[in-house]
């Protein structure tokens, strides 16, 4: 049997040698507006929004998560386990035709995940592309963007309160505050300026994430 690589909406049949994997977290507090499986829902919504655009495929969405020792506002796993599972993904990848990958992650803490991808290109035969897409925990970027895609609960801005709820922005997480420069910058941001929703704002976030993303299958198909 011939496969009909031609048919349907794609680049062109080279895409598919290209597979999507979404790398987020599943189980972390965003306030009261976003779900505590925020990361995990952007990562797979911009995953298959480039899967159709591209006709590359999507393969699904890691289950486990990491996160760095002193950010303390959900359960994470070792980053062993995230690659662990990103083996399982692969070596299936490889049984569909797929020698080119790219994993869109928009968790911060699974960030040192990039540590892995030598090894994995190696292990595998596969050329990878690590994709992080992150911003301000809970804050004005994430909320928008959870707006645009409908993953938010609107109605509960008014108690999305970072002296009530720590993890907003990090204000209240101390110890990842005194240990890493970046969080406290972005803390200090929400101090400052609060946290809101802008749709505009989210829609120019999805459409930046999206064109970024576009750019990374061309420059796979392309290798």
């Amino acid at each position: 049997m011939e496969l009909r690589l031609n048919s349907g909406n794609i680049l062109n049949k080279k895409v598919h040698e290209v597979g999507i994997i979404a790398l987020g977290s599943f189980l972390e507090n965003h306030g009261t507006v976003l779900p505590i499986d925020t990361d995990a829902k952007i990562a797979s919504y911009i995953s298959l929004k480039i899967s159709i655009l591209t006709g590359a495929k999507f393969l699904g969405v890691v289950l486990p998560s990491t996160e760095y020792p002193y950010v303390r506002h959900g359960i994470h796993n070792k980053p062993e386990d995230v690659v662990d599972y990103l083996k399982f993904m692969l070596s299936w990848s490889k049984k569909l035709g797929i020698s080119k990958i790219l994993i869109i992650n928009c968790h911060g803490g699974n960030v040192p995940i990039s540590e892995y991808i030598s090894d994995l290109e190696n292990e595998y035969g596969l050329k990878i592309i690590l994709k992080n897409i992150t911003y301000i925990h809970a804050g004005t970027e994430e909320l928008s963007l959870g707006s645009v895609i409908g993953i938010t609960k609107e109605e509960k801005l008014k108690y999305h309160d970072f002296k009530k709820y720590p993890e907003i922005g990090m204000v209240g997480l101390k110890e990842a505050r005194e240990k890493n420069k970046l969080i406290d910058r972005d803390a200090k941001i929400v101090e400052k300026y609060g946290v809101k929703i802008d749709k505009k704002l989210g829609e120019e976030i999805l459409k930046r994430a999206i064109d970024e993303c576009m750019e990374c299958i061309n420059s796979l198909i392309n290798l």
